[in-house]
């Protein structure tokens, strides 16, 4: 599996390499599955010659589909998938993801990268962490709907000892004296709530500070998986802008990962409805005000202006055609169905783009919680 970040996103948007194709397929994870894989693959490559073919000359077509061939014959590349697999190729870009995504098999080629479907992983937690911290064992497991996978701590301290070496506060030096059982009690290294705040704040710093240079721009949710009084103390020093408000407590070191997946998802869902129901207020607001749009042809114009603050667009929707990024003018050639050819791109994906590249943001959302039904509804700055 690999990362996909917002840097990776701003990657693809940035691209200016034309002709650009866009592949995205559904994958097995099981090597049983490695068959069907590529011939998934291979009919998805046929796809997009056709298209680049109809549309651009051999010199142009040939390089591009070359790049992608190898793959065919690859046979780890194959072993090894997740959910989902995105392929991009242009003349000045190649990239490949394995994602925790089932995505809906789709082709695309035109003057720039077909995203969408990246957007929506990046807003919606189809992925997200568990941060499990105790003084002996801090773990992080990247989680899906299916389950969690642990991840690879490399930066992170791993535990108390590990954040801190010896630089702990005998009891006899904090005030509490001496147990006449067992001798001074070295904090952090005792049991339960014995554990100096203080040598928590400064575990807990370490341990904040590995995972932002760790996790980059991924704002997955991340769930906090703690006893409960390391929570307050922990997000006190936390400057993670992806930690939900919603923990799990307990002592989940023990934790089977089916448990912890099932405690965890319930907030998961809960942090994304948040989101979703703030741009229906958001919404609901501008619309007082005269400040909000659902037209297509006057979105364009509004985009390319960057007068569009949020973009809500209709997930699964797909609207075919062509839009001026200069003038904002759309020309809208078909509704539904799969890429038209003749440099024709979906304009809903097209409008995000040019929203992102402007300083707006974007939202894929179900058709029960558009607040339009053309497909789009805009909230203008």
């Amino acid at each position: 599996m690999d990362y996909f970040v917002k840097e990776n996103f701003r990657e693809l948007l940035r691209s200016d390499g034309v002709p650009a194709v866009s592949i995205y397929l559904p994958m097995e994870r099981a090597s049983s599955g490695r068959d069907a894989n590529r011939l998934r693959f291979r009919a998805a490559l046929g796809q997009a010659r056709k298209l680049l073919e109809a549309d651009y000359p051999p010199e142009v077509c040939g390089p591009l589909i070359e790049s992608l061939t190898p793959l065919l014959d690859d046979q780890d590349f194959w072993l090894y998938q997740s959910d989902g697999l995105a392929l991009f190729a242009s003349p000045s870009l190649d990239r490949r993801y394995r994602l925790p995504v089932p995505f809906e098999e789709i082709v695309v080629v035109g003057p720039s990268f077909h995203t969408s479907p990246l957007l929506e992983l990046l807003q919606v937690p189809e992925h997200y962490w568990v941060l499990s911290v105790s003084q002996k064992e801090v773990g992080l497991k990247q989680g899906t709907a299916r389950g969690l996978t642990p991840v690879d701590l490399s930066g992170v301290p791993q535990s108390l000892r590990d954040a801190l070496g010896g630089q702990v506060e005998r009891d006899t030096l904090s005030h509490h004296g001496t147990s006449a059982r067992s001798g001074p009690i070295f904090h952090g290294y005792g049991v339960g709530k014995d554990d100096s705040k203080t040598e928590l704040e400064r575990f807990f710093r370490k341990i904040d500070a590995g995972l932002r240079d760790l996790l980059g721009d991924d704002l997955a949710p991340l769930i906090l998986a703690a006893v409960d009084y390391y929570h307050p103390i922990y997000r006190s020093i936390s400057r993670l802008d992806n930690l939900t408000e919603d923990g799990i407590q307990g002592n989940v070191v023990a934790w089977s990962d089916e448990r912890l997946h099932d405690a965890a998802w319930p907030i998961v869902e809960s942090d994304a409805m948040r989101k979703v129901r703030l741009a229906g207020e958001l919404w609901e607001a501008a619309f007082k005000q005269d400040k909000t749009e659902a037209d297509l042809s006057a979105a364009g114009r509004l985009a390319v202006g960057g007068r569009i603050r949020l973009l809500m667009a209709e997930r699964g929707r797909r609207l075919w055609g062509r839009l001026d990024r200069e003038t904002g003018v759309i020309e809208l050639v078909q509704e539904a169905g799969n890429d038209p050819g003749d440099n024709a791109v979906e304009l809903l994906d097209e409008l995000a783009e040019v929203v992102i590249l402007r300083g707006g943001n974007a939202l894929l959302l179900s058709a029960e919680w558009m607040p339009t039904d053309t497909g789009l509804a805009a909230v203008l700055r």
